[in-house]
C-alpha cells in the first residue's frame, strides 16, 4: 500500500519542494532525448536526399544494379526511421553520435564506376554478394521494425530472426552489401571510404551495446548470441 489508513495525519515531508524541484528538472530534461530523436530524423531524410539523387542518377545512366540495390537498402532505413518509436532512452554523449552520423554519411558518398568488370564471373560474385547483402538487411530491419534508430538508443531488445544469428545483423547485412558494391566500383576512393567506415563501426557497435547493456534483458542476450557483427570472428 502507498499510504496508511488509520485515523492518523499524513506527515509533512521538509523535502517535499525540492523533491518537486528535482522532479520538475527531470522531466524538462526528458524533454532533451525527443527533441534530439526529431533533430536525427531531419537529418536522415535530407541526407537520403542527396543519396538518392546521385544514385539514381547513376542507375539512370548506367543500370548498375549495385546502385539500385543500394538506393532499395537506404529507403527501407529511411522509413523505419520516421515511423520508429519514441525513446527517452538515447545516448547524449557526443562521441556516440559523432560515430553514428560519421558511419550513416560516409556510405553516401560512394562513387558509383560506370565502367563494369570485363569479368562476368567477378560481376555476378559482386551482385550476388550485394543482393545477398540486401536481403539479411531488410530481414533485419523489418524483424527490428519500429525499434530501429541511428544513434544508440534502447527502443525493445530484438532477439528474433536474423537476431539469433549475430547481435548486428543489419551491420553484418551491410559489410556483405558494401564488399559487392566495391566490387561492381573498385575505385580507390570508395576503398578508402569503406576501410574508413568499419574503423568506426566497430567503436560504434560498442557504443550501442554499453547503452543497451544496462538492460539486464540485453545482458541475458549477450549470453546467448555470442558475436556481434560476423559469426566466429566478432
Amino acid at each position: 500500500m502507498s499510504q496508511i489508513d488509520g485515523p492518523f495525519e499524513t506527515p509533512v515531508n521538509p523535502y517535499s519542494a525540492s523533491t518537486a524541484t528535482v522532479d520538475s528538472k527531470v522531466k524538462h530534461n526528458s524533454k532533451l532525448p525527443r527533441l534530439l530523436d526529431g533533430v536525427e530524423r531531419i537529418a536522415i531524410v535530407l541526407l537520403y536526399s542527396f543519396f538518392l539523387s546521385r544514385m539514381f542518377g547513376a542507375y539512370w545512366q548506367t543500370g548498375n544494379i549495385g546502385n539500385l540495390v543500394m538506393l532499395v537498402t537506404e529507403s527501407v532505413l529511411v522509413g523505419f526511421v520516421l515511423c520508429r518509436k519514441a525513446t527517452n532512452d538515447l545516448s547524449l554523449r557526443f562521441g556516440d553520435w559523432f560515430l553514428a552520423f560519421a558511419a550513416t554519411c560516409l556510405p553516401l558518398l560512394a562513387v558509383p564506376q560506370i565502367a563494369q568488370s570485363q569479368w562476368p564471373t567477378w560481376n555476378g560474385i559482386a551482385v550476388l554478394l550485394t543482393f545477398a547483402g540486401l536481403i539479411v538487411q531488410v530481414l533485419s530491419k523489418f524483424t527490428l521494425g519500429r525499434r530501429f534508430g541511428v544513434v544508440a538508443a534502447n527502443r525493445g531488445i530484438c532477439i528474433a530472426g536474423p537476431y539469433r544469428w549475430v547481435r548486428h545483423p543489419i551491420y553484418m547485412g551491410y559489410l556483405i552489401s558494401h564488399i559487392g558494391f566495391c566490387m561492381l566500383s573498385p575505385a580507390v576512393w570508395n576503398l578508402a571510404l569503406f576501410a574508413t567506415l568499419y574503423a568506426l563501426k566497430i567503436p560504434r557497435i560498442l557504443a550501442e551495446e554499453r547503452l543497451l547493456s544496462q538492460d539486464a534483458k540485453y545482458r541475458d542476450y549477450q549470453k546467448i548470441v555470442r558475436y556481434r557483427l560476423v559469426p566466429g570472428v566478432f
